[in-house]
């Protein structure tokens, strides 16, 4: 479980930092990238019991 959370929480802090700064991504892969990001991190936090 240690490393689901460690997981979880690099996502979350890459999620932050992309959303924050739009103009580093291309948008074609944006789209797709935080699409992603966001199932993984959900996924994990139904796997940790985090809602």
């Amino acid at each position: 479980m240690e490393y689901a959370q460690q997981r979880l929480n690099a996502l979350e802090n890459m999620y932050d930092v992309l959303a924050n700064n739009p103009s580093w991504v291309h948008p074609k892969v944006s789209q797709a990238a935080f699409g992603w990001m966001l199932k993984e991190i959900l996924d994990l936090r139904a796997v940790l019991g985090i809602s």
